[in-house]
């Protein structure tokens, strides 16, 4: 178990493994590398992820629905692979039967795409640097506002969400996504992910 910021307070997030190994390297063949044929495993992991979220919450008294939420994936990473890797796993994930009982995928979130002004100087399209090299206040600053509910979508007051994305690291991407879940009525209870990279406290130590 794991922990985001979420919008407010710290937000729990369950990892189906850790971001290293060979994890780490079946998940950078799959979105880097097109290699979609690698998918099980990492299905097999996120499905544990999720079972062991929804687990948690059911014990805690919350039988209601679970709406699952994935991450977005921006329009120009989805043009470069031809497909998207999160959605993939969870579209597998529904035809076998694997999602935890009384949960579905719900894909309400999508990118804003939109420019913004700082000031008086034109600071281009939100969230468009990569977030990869970047350190965590960085991280927070790009993904900062880049969401919205996706046109036509909405939900209903106190809908349960899980978000659901493929890396922790900073826990940035997932507090954006529960800023913009919560500001729709909905209560984001956690969030389940294919693996967590350690905290910088722990990898320092080795």
């Amino acid at each position: 178990m794991e922990s985001a910021t979420g919008f407010g307070d710290p937000l729990p997030v369950t990892a189906g493994g850790h971001y290293r190994s060979a994890l780490a390297r079946l998940v950078l063949a799959y979105k880097n590398h097109h290699r979609t044929d690698v998918g099980r495993p990492l299905q097999t992991a996120l499905a544990g992820a999720l079972h062991s979220a929804v687990e948690g919450l059911r014990q805690g008294g919350e039988t209601a629905q679970i709406l699952l939420v994935p991450v977005p994936t921006k329009g120009a990473s989805l043009r470069r692979r031809g497909y998207d890797p999160l959605g993939l796993l969870l579209d597998g994930l529904v035809r076998r039967g694997e999602l935890p009982a009384g949960c579905r995928p719900a894909r309400l979130v999508g990118y804003r795409g939109i420019t913004v002004r700082l000031g008086s100087a034109l600071a281009g399209r939100v969230g468009q640097q990569q977030q990869k090299g970047l350190g965590s206040a960085q991280r927070r600053a790009n993904v900062c506002l880049t969401m919205t509910l996706r046109r036509g979508q909405h939900l209903v007051p106190g809908a349960v969400c899980l978000v659901v994305d493929d890396v922790l690291t900073t826990g940035a991407t997932i507090a954006e996504m529960t800023r913009v879940l919560r500001l729709a009525g909905a209560e984001v209870a956690g969030a389940a992910v294919v693996a967590a990279t350690e905290p910088p406290s722990r990898a320092e130590g080795k």
